[in-house]
């Protein structure tokens, strides 16, 4: 089975969730086939065909020169009873996520509040009524609007996908059509305090609201939950994990498939003069075409991680330690580069207060182990597992949402170590590793927020120079990260 086909049943599902859970009701256009291809990185016959099948089973409406339109009329009771079902399958990754919400939503709202010009709070004001009318999307579309200002997709993606997935478990009481007034009518109270925050440059104000908003209380809902399924007899469906994809193309991507070739040559599972398994070989562990590996390689040809010989193979180089190179100049391996320091302005802003909040649960045997994996990176030049330690220890905190988030965004930041020019010097990366190493020895929370965040915020603040420098202007329109804490800690 192709890409295209293993994907198509994700992308039905994707849309068939949001008509039934009330982000699309009927009367709204679905985004073009081209859109939807570009979103998801599939073909349009792939496109074409999810829609067919969106028509066949009465969810849209379309015809030749015109939108596809939703034709499904779902009372509130309908998507009450969608979410609740919906949210029992999702319950355990759901309050998972909620947990990770609570520690990164106010990191990435409140700076993009601060960007936001003030011309568009009339603009915002508009999702206002709309939201009081039980409208989830305006609440949805309110907040990625805001973050448009770091301009930085990958933060309206996180945003979105996490909202979507947690916050529906929320409205399965929504047979309870009072509470469902109390509920839209308290967001719209928040989002128009933000505003009013913003319109009196009281930035401490929009600080305090979006800690309020970002206060989910996880327990309360579990219980509410499971006194509402009580005594159904329904069997409780498969559990289902959050799962957050940075752009949804990259499913098995030829990208992807080069990312996960760089870090075996980084890792050293592919030795500098060692061969790569033949293409043939690599199709088939990757399940994809040939030709997507060949395009994988010349992916990592451009970025000097191999080198094709003819007649011979694929040979792993020494990326480590070669000398800086120049920004490969492709359009393909720009994007990828771009994409990167997205998902660096991500870690920037939210690995601080991630840390803060989940690295106390990481066990004292852990921290032992990952402290003498620091020792050995303090005294080795080896930028890579510098930040591996680091997505180590963020998978070690026992958050399954938090996984997936620093999964996705851990595969994008390799593009940038394999660019010796996009390195911090050697003084700086050696003084934010000491730190880590001291935080994890002494088991200290805040001492290793306070290092991961500077890893990550000082990355990407190199990054972005080196691409503007190397050409790369798009790089500008994401926002620059200030340092707001004195560095070295005492």
């Amino acid at each position: 089975m192709d890409r295209d086909s293993r994907l198509y049943r994700y992308i039905y599902e994707f849309y068939v969730t949001r008509i039934q859970s009330g982000y699309y009701i009927k009367g709204d256009a679905i985004p073009s086939i081209h859109e939807i291809s570009e979103t998801f990185g599939v073909s349009d016959k792939t496109t074409r065909r999810m829609l067919r099948q969106l028509k066949e089973d009465g969810f849209i409406s379309s015809g030749s020169g015109r939108s596809s339109v939703v034709i499904k009329d779902f009372s509130n009771e309908d998507h009450a009873d969608f979410c609740r079902t919906y949210y029992l399958a999702h319950k355990d990754a759901a309050l998972e996520l909620q947990c990770l919400r609570r520690s990164f939503l106010s990191s990435i709202l409140f700076p993009a509040f601060c960007r936001l010009p003030a011309d568009q709070r009339e603009q915002l004001s508009q999702y206002l009524s709309r939201v009081r009318r039980w409208d989830f999307r305006a609440f949805i579309d309110f907040f990625c609007t805001v973050l448009d200002s770091l301009g930085n997709p990958l933060l309206a993606s996180l945003f979105t996908e996490s909202t979507m997935f947690g916050h529906l478990s929320d409205l399965y009481m929504m047979t309870d059509a009072s509470y469902s007034d109390f509920y839209f009518d308290r967001l719209a109270n928040y989002m128009e305090d933000l505003l009013t925050c913003h319109a009196a440059e009281d930035f401490g104000g929009i600080k305090r609201q979006l800690d309020q908003i970002s206060q989910l209380r996880a327990e309360k809902l579990r219980k509410n939950l499971e006194a509402s399924y009580a005594g159904t007899g329904q069997p409780v469906p498969i559990p289902v994990p959050f799962r957050w994809y940075i752009t949804m193309g990259r499913i098995e991507h030829r990208s992807f498939t080069a990312q996960i070739l760089l870090h075996r040559i980084l890792c050293r599972q592919y030795q500098p003069g060692e061969f790569l398994p033949s293409v043939s070989q690599l199709a088939e562990e990757f399940s994809v075409a040939e030709i997507t590996i060949r395009r994988s390689l010349s992916l990592l040809v451009s970025f000097n991680a191999v080198k094709t010989l003819n007649g011979k193979g694929t040979m792993a180089l020494d990326i480590v330690n070669q000398q800086a190179m120049q920004l490969p100049q492709s359009e393909e391996c720009r994007k990828e580069l771009l994409l990167s320091l997205e998902a660096f302005q991500v870690l920037a802003l939210t690995a601080g207060s991630i840390s803060s909040v989940f690295f106390p649960g990481i066990p004292a045997g852990t921290l032992a182990f990952y402290a003498e994996q620091m020792r050995e990176c303090v005294h080795q030049e080896d930028c890579y597992r510098h930040y591996k330690t680091c997505f180590d220890l963020f998978y070690a905190m026992g958050n399954s949402a938090l996984s997936e988030v620093c999964s996705q965004l851990m595969w994008q930041t390799l593009w940038p170590i394999s660019c010796r020019s996009l390195w911090l010097t050697p003084g700086e990366t050696a003084s934010i590793m000491k730190v880590l190493l001291r935080s994890l020895e002494e088991r200290d929370a805040k001492l290793f927020s306070r290092a991961a965040g500077r890893l990550f915020l000082r990355t990407f603040q190199t990054v972005r120079k080196g691409l503007i420098e190397g050409g790369v202007k798009e790089a500008a329109h994401v926002a620059w990260i200030e340092e707001t804490e004195e560095w070295p800690p005492e």
